[in-house]
C-alpha cells in the first residue's frame, strides 16, 4: 500500500494509526533477515499509535501525514532515539533532532524506525562490517544499494510507508533503483540538512524514498516546507545523452533502454539526443567528497581510526591527503561541468537515462564487466547518478526491470525545476506499468 492510499483510508475511518504500524512491524519481523532497521522503538511508538488513533477520533488532525508510519536513515537524529550512522567512529556533535524530521513530526508523523545505512554514507552497495549487509528486497543474495539501503528496503517490503534519505553521489537513487521503489534527489538546498550528519556539504541533498511519485512529490513538499506545482509537459520532450551512457551500460539495460526509447514516440512523447561529455566528472566528485568528507570527521579520523571499516578509512584518509588547491581546483571544475549540463537541458524538458547500468549484483561483488570492460563496482554504478548530486539538480528515479530485477531510469531536469521533474516521473510512472 502507498502512503497516498493509507492516508485515504485514515481519513474515511477505513483504517487507524495504529492498525498502519503493527503492519509495518508484522513486515518488520517477517523481513529481520534483510536487516532494514538500525533501530526500532516498537513500545514507544506503540504508545504514539495509541495517541494519534485516539485524536484522530476525536476529530484532531495534527498535519497532512497525522499516523503515517515512516522511517528515517540514521544519519538524521531523531528525539529519543541513538544516532550511529552505521559506524563505530565517534561522530560530530549532532543536536537532538534534525529539521526535516521535525518536519515529518509537526506533520503529525509516526517515526518508528531509524534504517541501516553505508558507514557514514560513504558507500553505495549497504554492505557495512559493523551492522551487517543490508539485503535487497526482492533477493536477499543480492546488494540493496547504498547509502540509504535499510530506507529503501523498508519501504519497498511495507516497514512503514516512505522513508526519509540523502543523497550525495546516487544514495537516494541506487537504492530505490535496486530494489523496485521511487526515490526522489530534490534541487540542491529544497530539503534542509540543518542537523543531519553531513558527508560533503556542499553535494549533500536530503529526500524522500516512496513506492509513487504521488508520495514523493507529497513528501517532498512537506520536507521543503513549500508548495512544488507539478508543472510538466503533456508530451514531453526527453533528452537522452548517448555520449555520456557510451560504454557505461551493461549489455542488458542498454538494451531494455533502447527498447524504451522506441517505444516512447508511441507514447506521444519525443526524443532526442543531446551531448553531456562531463570529462573527468567522476574524478572531480571524488576528489570534492573526500575532501569534505575528510574534514567532517577528522578528529575522529585522528584519534579513533579503528573506528572506521579499512575501506572508509582508507577513502577518509585520501581526503585528507588531499589540499585546499586540489579542492579549489574541483570546485572550479564543478563549474565548467554545471555549464555542460545547462547546455543539454536546452531544448527539452528533462534528460532520461539509467540510473544503473546492471540490476543489483549479489552481495560481495567487487567488479562488474559493463560494454567497455571490466569496472570497480564503485565506479561503474555510481558514475550515471553522481553528475546530477554534484550539480544540485533534481532527479528522480522510477524503475523498469531487467532480467526480473529492478532498474531505476533517471528524469533530471534544471535546478529548481523539481515540479517539472516530478511531473514527467508521473508521466512514465503512469505509461510504463
Amino acid at each position: 500500500m502507498d502512503l497516498l492510499t493509507a492516508k485515504a483510508l485514515l481519513e474515511r475511518g477505513e483504517t487507524t494509526p495504529l492498525a498502519l504500524l503493527e503492519e509495518a512491524l508484522e513486515r518488520a519481523r517477517a523481513f529481520q533477515d534483510r536487516n532494514a532497521l538500525a533501530h526500532l522503538d516498537e513500545e514507544g511508538a506503540k504508545e504514539e499509535a495509541q495517541r494519534l488513533t485516539e485524536e484522530l477520533r476525536q476529530g484532531y488532525i495534527r498535519g497532512p501525514l497525522h499516523g503515517i508510519p515512516l522511517t528515517v536513515k540514521d544519519l538524521f537524529p531523531v528525539k529519543g532515539m541513538p544516532t550511529r550512522a552505521g559506524t563505530r567512529a565517534p561522530l560530530p556533535p549532532l543536536p537532538e533532532e534534525a529539521q526535516a524530521v521535525r518536519r515529518l513530526r509537526e506533520a503529525g508523523a509516526l517515526i518508528f524506525a531509524k534504517t541501516n545505512m553505508h558507514e557514514v554514507a560513504l558507500g553505495i552497495t549497504g554492505e557495512n562490517p559493523w551492522t551487517g549487509p543490508v539485503r535487497n528486497a526482492l533477493d536477499a543474495s543480492r546488494q540493496a544499494g547504498g547509502s540509504s539501503s535499510g530506507s529503501a528496503v523498508a519501504v519497498a517490503l511495507g516497514i512503514g510507508l516512505a522513508s526519509l534519505g540523502s543523497d550525495t553521489g546516487g544514495s537516494i537513487r541506487i537504492p530505490a533503483a535496486f530494489n523496485g521503489v521511487v526515490g526522489f534527489k530534490p534541487s540542491y538546498g529544497r530539503v534542509s540538512l540543518e542537523g543531519a550528519l553531513p558527508l560533503s556539504r556542499s553535494t549533500d541533498h536530503a529526500g524522500p524514498i516512496a513506492k509513487t511519485v504521488r508520495d514523493a512529490h507529497f513528501l517532498t513538499e512537506i520536507l521543503a516546507g513549500e508548495s512544488i506545482p507539478l508543472e510538466g509537459p503533456q508530451n514531453p520532450t526527453f533528452g537522452v545523452p548517448l555520449d555520456f551512457l557510451e560504454g557505461r551500460l551493461g549489455v542488458e539495460v542498454r538494451r531494455a533502454f533502447q527498447r524504451l526509447l522506441e517505444e516512447l514516440p508511441s507514447l506521444r512523447a519525443e526524443v532526442r539526443e543531446v551531448s553531456l561529455p562531463l570529462p573527468g566528472v567522476y574524478e572531480v566528485y571524488t576528489r570534492l567528497v573526500r575532501y569534505e568528507a575528510a574534514r567532517i570527521h577528522e578528529k575522529a579520523l585522528r584519534e579513533h581510526p579503528e573506528g572506521f571499516s579499512p575501506q572508509v578509512r582508507e577513502a577518509l584518509m585520501a581526503g585528507l591527503a588531499l589540499t585546499e588547491k586540489d579542492y579549489r581546483d574541483a570546485v572550479a571544475e564543478r563549474e565548467a561541468l554545471r555549464l555542460q549540463l545547462v547546455k543539454a537541458l536546452r531544448g527539452v524538458d528533462a534528460l532520461l537515462l539509467p540510473a544503473q547500468p546492471l540490476p543489483a549484483p549479489p552481495l560481495g561483488t567487487e567488479e562488474v564487466e559493463l560494454e567497455s570492460g571490466k569496472k570497480s563496482h564503485r565506479e561503474a554504478f555510481i558514475t550515471l547518478t553522481l553528475p546530477f548530486s554534484l550539480l544540485g539538480v533534481p532527479t528522480l528515479t522510477p524503475f523498469a526491470r531487467v532480467e526480473g530485477m529492478p532498474v531505476g531510469l533517471q528524469v533530471v531536469g534544471p535546478y529548481a525545476e523539481d515540479g517539472r521533474v516530478l511531473a514527467i516521473g508521473g508521466w512514465l510512472e503512469a505509461r510504463l506499468k
